[in-house]
C-alpha cells in the first residue's frame, strides 16, 4: 500500500483546558485515551458511530484499487 491514511493527523483541543493537541486518525478509530501535554486531563478519543474506521478502510481500499490501477497501465504494451 502507498498510502495509509490511519498515520494521517488530525487536530483537536482538550476539553479542560484548550491547549491543541494533534492525534492520528488512526489513534481516532481505536477510540485511545490520551494525556493532555498542557493540563495532564485523560482525553478519550470517541470514533463516533465508527465513522473513523470506516473511513479509513473505504479510503485505503480506494488507494489499493488506484495502486493496483496504476501497476496494470505500466503492464500495457503499446
Amino acid at each position: 500500500m502507498m498510502i495509509d491514511i490511519s498515520k494521517q493527523k488530525v487536530d483537536g483541543n482538550c476539553p479542560s483546558c484548550n491547549s491543541k493537541f494533534t492525534v492520528t486518525l488512526g489513534q481516532v478509530s481505536r477510540q485511545e485515551t490520551i494525556r493532555c501535554v498542557s493540563c495532564k486531563e485523560e482525553i478519550k478519543l470517541i470514533d463516533s458511530e465508527s465513522s473513523a474506521k470506516k473511513g479509513i478502510k473505504n479510503i485505503n481500499k480506494s488507494f489499493d484499487e488506484l495502486e493496483r490501477t496504476f501497476k496494470k497501465l505500466g503492464n500495457l504494451k503499446l
